[in-house]
């Protein structure tokens, strides 16, 4: 996503630490990914910490891999909330003040019944301090994301903390990727800490069953994290409902773009959060305009049942994870109709959610949102089958 005015200046918000003392939390029009918004940071030479939960035991608010970044304007992200966030964001102060690295464990079994952590298990969180001649390394982290490659993140640990060779205190972060994406320059010339192929951390993988954690290793401690690209949520149509829905799955770390067939409703200035606006007349060639592949979550909300069953008829051509579709039972049997008469089979219509969202009696375009988003939540965790019934 193109750098925005303002990226930097967010909108403060109060938490409180552990002494009572005011934390600012900054919430930004964060880049298409984590990996942008620290190349974009590290560029500016501004001081970063990445707050990493490594590792999650019985019932801790957040699993492994959720993220955070210190910076000096404050903490953007959150890795849990309460007594736990605040102690992390404590660490990350004092990681950022000082240069160090530094992983802090929060066991939440001996708390009192009266404390806001009742919920039990323990939590560890790794404080990392980020250096500006690691910029080009997120960098192209972020290429590989936004061309939906796969990778892995390596951050080699020490048993007893983050010491690692020699007098370094700060963990040694690789990022190892399948294949180069396109663009990239000559493998001679790639950034420090790339390595090509995943087979020689294969082993690391499997023992995490592709999920991120720590991993003892040949006498060393890692900390495994697929590099994992974001949902991209498309949507079809740039009305009053699209924005709402733009503004709430970007804020649930959807990357979002949208496609109308006029400009005035696909546009930056409308949507500000937007990967990309398109403009494409009669939504012709949709599946390859938009590059819809496995990542994709298609929403159709379009000014009219006759787009709505052109787009839906392509849509039902990609590999789209999700495809919803807003409109009535009734617009839905008749755009369904058509499309049978198409050679469309109804295991294919079957699998679209239509009417589009959870059923909460949404009315307003806000409302209406949630209950997308919702939605868009449940497909993306695969509880959705049991949330969703026809009445």
């Amino acid at each position: 996503m193109a750098k925005k005015d303002g990226d930097k200046a967010g909108l403060a918000l109060t938490g409180t630490d552990t002494a009572g003392t005011p934390e600012t939390l900054v919430t930004t029009p964060w880049e298409d990914t984590l990996e942008a918004r620290v190349a974009s940071l590290l560029q500016d030479g501004e001081p970063s910490v990445l707050v990493t939960v490594v590792s999650r035991t019985g019932s801790a608010p957040r699993d492994a891999g959720t993220r955070a970044l210190q910076t000096r304007n404050g903490f953007e992200g959150t890795v849990g909330g309460g007594l736990l966030e605040a102690r992390a964001m404590e660490a990350a102060r004092g990681s950022l003040a000082s240069a160090a690295s530094a992983r802090v464990s929060v066991d939440m079994t001996g708390f009192s019944p009266n404390s806001d952590m009742i919920c039990g298990g323990s939590m560890e969180v790794l404080c990392e301090v980020l250096s500006p001649s690691q910029a080009d390394l997120f960098a192209f982290a972020a290429q590989v994301l936004r061309q939906g490659g796969r990778g892995l993140w390596l951050v080699e640990l020490r048993n007893d903390g983050v010491s690692l060779h020699g007098e370094t205190e700060n963990p040694v972060r690789h990022l190892y990727v399948d294949a180069l994406p396109d663009a990239a320059q000559p493998e001679s010339a790639l950034p420090a800490g790339v390595g090509i192929g995943l087979e020689g951390v294969q082993p690391l993988l499997d023992a995490r069953k592709n999920k991120p954690g720590l991993v003892e290793h040949e006498g060393h401690v890692f900390y495994v994290e697929p590099l994992a690209a974001p949902p991209v949520l498309l949507l079809c149509g740039g009305g009053h409902v699209s924005l709402e829905v733009a503004r709430l799955a970007h804020a649930c770390d959807f990357v979002v773009d949208v496609v109308d067939d006029r400009a005035e409703f696909s546009n930056a200035g409308r949507f500000p959060m937007a990967r990309n606006c398109l403009v494409l007349p009669g939504y012709e060639n949709l599946v390859q305009s938009c590059g819809i592949g496995r990542r994709h979550f298609v929403a159709i909300i379009t000014r009219g049942h006759s787009f709505d069953r052109e787009v839906l008829a392509q849509a039902l051509t990609s590999h789209a994870q999700y495809v919803g579709m807003i409109g009535s039972k009734t617009k839905r049997e008749q755009v369904y109709a058509a499309l049978r008469k198409q050679g469309v089979p109804d295991a294919e219509l079957a699998a679209v959610c239509c009417p589009i969202g959870l059923t909460i009696e949404a009315e307003t375009p806000q409302q209406i949102a949630v209950s997308i988003v919702a939605e868009l939540l449940a497909a993306r965790a695969g509880t959705l089958v049991r949330l969703r019934f026809d009445d």
